[in-house]
């Protein structure tokens, strides 16, 4: 192996992760190291292969190309295992899917624990949605989930699941009979990728986002938004599936709004465009809608 090539997996888990820190505590590597051997791989390659935006980190041109082509190599790569697991019969198949965070923790992970699934060999990358189509059209996942569209010529999307949206509160908290104005009034915590979520629910039940929303707090991952609310910190809008310990302890309440219908989103199902679905695969959404 060439010496520069070592620093593949450092360099795909920086990519995926968004981050030089979660691509360390991926690789059970500390951040130094991370930061030390993508300088070393750049220096290799003879150009900048990402951008330092604060905490998060985006790849150039050259690294979202190299990415390609090293999501390329992987379908290829499960394309020849899947063959050899056709004619040995006793290897284990291999399920690889990328979804957001909110839908793979709380919908996608109960069902991949159930015993149909326990031969299978689960690798579950969360991102957004951007990384979900990126994955997927690279052949660096079988299965893809969405939270939207995106407009593309090789990828189809199919609506495979709906939830609730819902604003909650501390579970304390004293919410006028009309909480509109308090709403607005009111200090929000946001977390990674909330934008459409708090847009379809403002949509949906006081006619768009208002001009500014003030925020207390801001999280990577909704389990801490939420921890965060229930600390009397803010309120925030977050999806059903997401809220049944916390309601259950009664951390946290509904806030709802008097003649409103619930709020939904949705989820898609990512897929290339003439590609074989995997009997896997198939399985898991045949079970999806029973949800």
């Amino acid at each position: 192996m060439h010496a520069g090539t070592k620093y593949l997996p450092t360099f795909i888990a920086a990519i995926e992760t968004g981050s030089f820190l979660r691509a360390a505590e991926t690789l059970h590597i500390t951040p130094s190291t991370v930061s030390y051997q993508i300088k070393q791989f750049e220096t290799w390659m003879g150009a900048a292969l990402f951008e330092r935006t604060g905490r998060k980190v985006l790849p150039t041109a050259l690294g979202e190309q190299l990415f390609a082509i090293c999501g390329q190599f992987m379908g290829e790569l499960n394309a020849l295992q899947a063959a050899a697991q056709g004619n040995e019969g006793s290897q284990r198949p291999v399920l690889r899917v990328a979804t957001g965070s909110s839908f793979g923790r709380y919908v996608l992970t109960p069902f991949l624990q159930a015993a149909e699934f326990a031969r299978a060999v689960v690798d579950l990358r969360f991102g957004s949605d951007d990384d979900v189509c990126s994955a997927v059209a690279n052949g660096r996942a079988d299965v893809g989930f969405s939270y939207t569209v995106r407009p593309s010529n090789t990828l189809i999307f199919a609506l495979v699941y709906q939830y609730p949206l819902i604003l909650i509160a501390p579970y304390d908290q004293r919410v006028p009979r009309d909480p509109a104005k308090w709403i607005a009034d009111s200090a929000f915590i946001t977390y990674d990728d909330c934008e459409p979520t708090f847009a379809r629910w403002f949509e949906t039940n006081l006619d768009g986002m208002p001009k500014q929303v003030r925020t207390m707090g801001h999280c990577t991952e909704i389990e801490e938004a939420i921890a965060l609310v229930a600390a009397g910190r803010g309120i925030s809008i977050v999806p059903g599936h997401t809220l049944k310990t916390a309601l259950k302890a009664r951390q946290v309440r509904e806030v709802k709004l008097h003649g409103k219908r619930p709020t939904t989103d949705t989820v898609f199902h990512v897929s290339r465009a003439g590609s074989f679905q995997d009997p896997v695969v198939s399985r898991l959404l045949t079970l999806l809608p029973q949800q």
